[in-house]
């Protein structure tokens, strides 16, 4: 029988794909690839998984790769920005949490019950749709087993309560990982796909988690507060990401339209361009009469 909840799932949830687990259930590294469609780059990432703790790197061409590190307990996310000797840490609870549930509360996931052996792993085909349009937008196959730290999106205490969807309850009790995604356009046709090619179980060091110690941490989730603070007080309102997000895939599009190649995260969100939108609303603010901090 085939059981179909509405999901709320973050973007990087869903196209990085984890999902939910149980703690202590796996540690090691799954080895990813990403290709689109409409180009012939190919890029690879990786995913460090132990504990409530998650490492994720991914290959930006030119011998430059992206990191970010994810803790499901205290439910933040870092992104890494060497050159700096610096890193930006965001809090993914309270109201960010409800923008990212928001920015998604649009579609279903559908379990098919239909397996698949993948990297030597048993998975179960997903159907996720857009509830209002009923378009197919992406199939994933979710393994079963793997670390916490695929849940730092999601507030592990509400998964418990029973007005939570079903698949939330169900996830955090049998864990996952969607070891394949395959992303569909407006067409109907595949225009990404991200695949695991191979998983490695062993141990791994606790500084795969924590970025040194000379480092200098960015609170992101602080001035963000503030970017909300001064937007209420000029009657704003709160802000809102998925706005944000759609803006900045329509100047990818544009760019993409007038030559320029598409970047290896494909349709993954830039957080540097995230960043940049954050820092151009911060001055905006700051010129306008009466703004404060």
């Amino acid at each position: 029988m085939q059981r179909t909840w509405p999901i709320v799932v973050p973007t990087v949830a869903l196209s990085l794909a984890p999902l939910s687990a149980r703690a202590g259930e796996f540690e090691g590294v799954l080895h990813m690839t990403t290709s689109h469609a409409d180009t012939d780059l190919r890029s690879a990432m990786d995913w460090y998984l132990k504990g409530d703790k998650g490492r994720m790197e991914m290959s930006r061409g030119e011998g430059r790769t992206s990191v970010m590190i994810f803790d499901a307990t205290t439910r933040t996310m870092q992104m890494a920005m060497p050159g700096q000797k610096s890193y930006m840490e965001f809090s993914l609870a309270g109201e960010r949490g409800e923008h990212l549930a928001e920015a998604f509360e649009h579609q279903v996931v559908e379990r098919t019950g239909k397996t698949e052996t993948i990297a030597g792993y048993s998975c179960e085909i997903w159907r996720i749709t857009d509830k209002e349009q009923h378009r197919l937008k992406s199939h994933v196959c979710v393994a079963k087993g793997f670390g916490k730290a695929a849940t730092f999106w999601a507030d592990q205490k509400d998964g418990r309560r029973s007005s939570q969807p079903g698949w939330m309850k169900q996830l955090a009790e049998e864990g996952g990982f969607a070891i394949r995604s395959i992303q569909y356009d407006e067409a109907g046709k595949e225009s990404m796909r991200m695949e695991v090619t191979g998983i490695d179980t062993k141990r791994l060091g606790a500084n795969l988690f924590a970025f040194p110690a000379d480092w200098v941490k960015q609170d992101m989730s602080a001035m963000q507060e503030r970017m909300r603070a001064m937007r209420e007080q000029k009657g704003q309102g709160k802000a809102d990401l998925s706005r944000m997000l759609e803006d900045m895939n329509k100047r990818k599009a544009a760019r993409r339209g007038g030559g320029e190649p598409a970047g290896e995260g494909g349709q993954q969100p830039d957080m540097q361009e995230i960043m940049t939108q954050l820092g151009e609303a911060m001055k905006k603010q700051q010129v306008q009469p009466q703004g404060g901090q």
